[in-house]
């Protein structure tokens, strides 16, 4: 079963003596990593306790029934990348046929190249194990300044900041699912979720609930920042989250204003990462792409 992001060590032969070296240096290395950008995908180990905790020790999240729109429209995004090998993002469909989610969610890293389309399968609305409907993924689109193969990294499971931006994938499905989407709202340089009745939500199934959709309501965000088409926001989020929609919700009316797609963190001695703030996509990187895409 596909869970959260995190690491394992699996043990076997002593290692070579340049390994321990590099093993026993490790630490004072994470030390002076200061501030690091960690995906929210969803991995294949076991999930660790970690949350983002962005506002507090209290964690603001929800689960939900996707039993109602617009939480009928956000799913799972589950990638399969051999036999034993599979993981799971959150995706939201946006347009008939067309769901968005992070870039990064379908790259395998084992050969360092995006995986194929025909392993990756949307799930509309799950809870548990019942959903609202499915479908596997005709083709995908990245943006095209989105580079993530290994040298190009940080780190090996981190995001380089300048990345975040272009986050971004749109997934083509093969069939047409009985659901209504969630309009986008390309909003530049905005500061939500401003004033009157609208509030910021991020929904997502994160790793602690890999099956339940969560939802964090009340929160804030900001498009445009810290550079053009980047999204920041103060939303509890959980591994598992990448891709899922940062969402404008006004009365009955919803958009999708952005994606989440890693947390900002800092690491402190003797306590560890410790989250800043949430970074992703605004609508507005990828809202050409969804209006040549809904004209073909």
């Amino acid at each position: 079963m596909p869970s959260a992001c995190s690491t394992t060590v699996a043990r076997s032969a002593p290692r070579p003596r340049h390994m321990r070296v590099a093993l026993r240096l490790l630490p004072a290395l994470l030390l002076a990593a200061g501030a690091a950008l960690l995906p929210a995908r969803a991995q294949d180990a076991p999930p660790k306790p970690y949350r983002s905790g962005i506002l507090g020790a209290e964690d603001k999240r929800v689960a939900v029934a996707p039993d109602r729109w617009p939480w009928t429209a956000i799913g799972r995004v589950n990638v399969v990348r051999g036999p034993n090998h599979r993981g799971y993002c959150t995706g939201t469909l946006i347009a008939t046929r067309l769901v968005v989610t992070a870039a990064h969610c379908l790259f395998d890293t084992r050969v360092n190249a995006y995986t194929r389309p025909q392993a990756v399968h949307f799930v509309a609305g799950q809870a548990q194990d019942k959903f609202i409907a499915h479908s596997l993924v005709a083709s995908f689109v990245t943006s095209p300044k989105f580079f993530f193969t290994v040298e190009e990294r940080p780190r090996w499971d981190q995001i380089d900041a300048s990345m975040t931006p272009h986050d971004w994938a749109l997934l083509t499905l093969q069939d047409t699912l009985p659901v209504d989407p969630i309009p986008i709202a390309p909003l530049a340089h905005a500061d939500l979720p401003g004033r009157g009745e609208a509030q910021v939500v991020l929904a997502g199934y994160g790793g602690d609930r890999p099956f339940l959709l969560s939802v964090h309501k009340g929160c804030t965000a900001k498009t445009d920042d810290p550079s053009d088409g980047a999204l920041t926001h103060h939303c509890d989020s959980m591994p598992g989250e990448s891709g899922a929609p940062v969402l404008l919700l006004d009365g009955d009316k919803a958009s999708l204003i952005g994606i989440h797609a890693a947390v900002a963190t800092r690491f402190e001695p003797q306590a560890g990462y410790r989250a800043l703030l949430g970074r992703g996509v605004a609508a507005t990187q990828f809202e050409a792409e969804v209006a040549a895409a809904q004209q073909k």
